[in-house]
């Protein structure tokens, strides 16, 4: 394990276990929203992507041409997705976790809708936690 002061759920439950009666009903959510200001690779890199994509969004297309397309890619948001599709890094954190099930909504990767309803109910389900 790092020495980044990551939580994770083996963790939060065990300081759980240390907390007399009701102190342990509230102070999960409390660990969980703690996550949300740790770094966490996986949820950084999606980060980026979203912002590299807009960097290249924000290129007029008539700038854009067959001949520099590859370029200007590779300018913007070519590495992280490169990064997320070859490298993908683990999540460290709850938020990590919930980003990664985000963009397999967002970028509609599901072929089954059964699979994606079940993502989605789970991710509602860590976005509740989070915000609790």
């Amino acid at each position: 394990m790092n020495s980044h002061a990551t939580i994770t759920r083996r963790a939060a439950l065990g300081a759980l276990a240390t907390l007399p009666g009701m102190a342990g009903a509230t102070a999960l959510p409390v660990a969980l929203a703690a996550t949300a200001t740790i770094s966490d690779p996986l949820a950084d890199l999606i980060a980026e992507l979203y912002v590299k994509r807009a960097e290249f969004d924000a290129i007029p297309a008539e700038l854009v041409t067959f001949e520099n397309e590859d370029d200007l890619v590779e300018a913007t948001y070519g590495p992280a997705n490169d990064c997320l599709w070859h490298h993908t890094p683990e999540p460290t954190t709850l938020r990590g976790v919930a980003e990664a099930m985000r963009y397999a909504i967002e970028e509609e990767a599901f072929l089954d809708r059964v699979a994606e309803s079940v993502v989605k109910a789970a991710l509602a389900f860590l976005d509740r936690e989070v915000r609790s």
